[in-house]
């Protein structure tokens, strides 16, 4: 890819827009009215792929930069928690939801089971037919 090409790509990931993607990476405007082809893939003889993908790639990167983890988002939760300042109802929301996220309103349940009983036996005892060979 060329360097206005880059730059194009930079500049769409920011605006959105081709066509001022494309004069402010350094086309003319009457090259940059076609800009927006470039990105289509029903337009086979202007679309560039490499463009197209290399795009994808930046939007993905920076999505995936405003993500928080799982850490982030836990910090943020304890500190409306611990605000004195939020509204009651937040602060309670907020714990609820980090009692969620660790586990805490998990049940646990604890079974034995006797294996050594044949399916038929099992069957049997709940009620079950349709099981004769």
């Amino acid at each position: 890819m060329t360097n206005r090409e880059l730059k194009f790509a930079e500049v769409y990931i920011a605006c959105g827009n081709a066509i001022q993607a494309a004069i402010a990476a350094g086309y003319s405007e009457k090259t940059a009215e076609y800009a927006s082809n470039w990105l289509n893939p029903r337009k086979p003889k202007k679309y560039k792929p490499e463009l197209a993908d290399y795009i994808r790639q930046l939007s993905d990167e920076q999505q995936n930069e405003r993500i928080l983890t799982a850490g982030e988002r836990k910090v943020e939760l304890s500190e409306i928690a611990r605000n004195k300042n939020e509204l009651a109802a937040d602060r309670i929301r907020a714990i609820d939801t980090l009692n969620k996220m660790t586990g805490e309103y998990t049940v646990k349940v604890t079974a034995e089971v006797n294996t050594s009983q044949k399916l038929a036996d099992v069957m049997d005892q709940i009620g079950g037919e349709g099981l004769e060979e």
